[in-house]
Order: C-alpha cells, then sequence, then structure tokens
C-alpha cells in the first residue's frame, strides 16, 4: 500500500516486519517517519510499519491489491 504526500519527492508505504526490518523496503531508502500499523488483509491481521521515504526516481512498489498471490 503506497499513499502520495503532500510533500513532492516523498511516499509513504506499508510494509510487514520479519525480524525487525521492513519487508521489501530497499535498503538503500531513506526512511523520513517509521509509524506501527496493523491491516486486516483477506481476512488475516498483518503487523508492520507505515513508513515515509524520499522516493527514488524509477523506484516501485507492489500494490496491496496484488498481495492476493501471497500465501503470507
Amino acid at each position: 500500500m503506497s499513499q502520495n504526500n503532500i510533500n513532492e519527492g516523498t511516499e509513504w508505504i506499508f510494509c510487514k516486519d520479519i525480524k525487525g526490518k521492513c519487508s521489501g523496503l530497499n535498503p538503500k531508502s531513506k526512511v523520513l517517519e517509521k509509524t506501527p500499523k496493523t491491516i486486516i488483509v483477506h481476512g488475516k491481521e498483518i503487523k508492520g510499519w507505515m513508513v515515509k521515504i524520499v522516493q527514488e526516481k524509477g523506484e516501485g512498489h507492489l500494490n496491496l491489491d496484488l498481495s492476493r498471490q501471497s500465501d503470507e
């Protein structure tokens, strides 16, 4: 899940917490803010973080609509 931010060049994304790290987040991404978040996806509770990052040119993130194919 991503959300455009009013600050140009930044983006909010949701990432799962796996062993204290955000899954799917580029290790080189600059994290500006991090807030704990729990969401429900297909009836399952998923714990993770809403993370505000500096959006790099050409960088993209997986939309949660595509996560149905995942069995996590």
